[in-house]
């Protein structure tokens, strides 16, 4: 008999259920999570590919209860998303059941991002993940294009960060792009020079570095002149 992925995951989820039955009666499986940087803390006892589907976007590490079990489906949908799956306590999962309380939500605010969310589809993104300081940025890994990237900082934004580097193989498309979200403020900067004239006339929270025109060393100048300029102006 043949059985596909989606029927294993079936199987797999009611034999975990049944032998978590002692641990949960008499209470309703609640399903709990929180979003700390490009962490995603989950407090369930059993995570399958279902409880997963469209959250690992942007993550870079699943926490998971010391006590949790993650389906194989789960894990391999981890896997292609380059997710490492940890477990054990930390501010963030020691939400347990029942999920969010006050203590979670204190310490989820203390864990501030970076100012700055860097990302793109070039080969450089490693380079420059090595010369920026983490406490200045949170570089991302290599994208698939220029939507990808800025979708990624888009998020960032939306999590904390206070504005982003976008390293684009095409500045001026990416511009319009990211000028039809009302949360981002674009601008290209197409040469060194005309960057400090940028961030004293436009309040701009999305900076556009073209991939062929800035080397690493310019990216991560410009990188660090916006960090310089949002600690005096924020």
């Amino acid at each position: 008999m043949n059985v596909n992925p989606v029927e294993i995951e079936s199987i797999v989820r009611k034999v975990l259920s049944t032998l978590l039955a002692g641990d949960l009666a008499g209470s309703e499986p609640q399903s709990s999570s929180v979003v700390v940087s490009d962490e995603l803390a989950i407090a369930d006892n059993v995570v399958s590919a279902s409880t997963l589907e469209g959250r690992l976007s942007g993550m870079k590490t699943l926490r998971l209860l010391k006590s949790a079990i993650i389906t194989p489906a789960a894990r391999d949908l981890c896997r292609q998303a380059k997710v490492t799956i940890v477990k054990g306590d930390r501010a963030a999962t020691a939400a347990s059941k029942p999920a969010m309380d006050a203590t979670t939500t204190s310490a989820t605010s203390k864990a501030r991002p970076q100012r700055l969310i860097i990302a793109g589809s070039c080969h450089a993104m490693v380079a420059i993940e090595k010369q920026m300081c983490p406490k200045q940025a949170n570089v991302r890994t290599q994208l698939h294009d220029d939507t990808a990237a800025l979708r990624e900082i888009a998020n960032g934004l939306r999590n904390g960060h206070q504005a982003g580097v976008l390293i684009a193989a095409s500045p001026h498309a990416a511009c319009w792009q990211a000028a039809r979200d009302e949360k981002l403020r674009p601008a290209v900067v197409s040469q060194w020079s005309d960057l400090p004239a940028v961030l004293s006339e436009v309040p701009v929270n999305v900076l556009i570095l073209s991939a062929s025109k800035w080397n690493v060393p310019s990216i991560c100048n410009a990188s660090r002149h916006l960090f310089e300029h949002l600690k005096r102006i924020l």
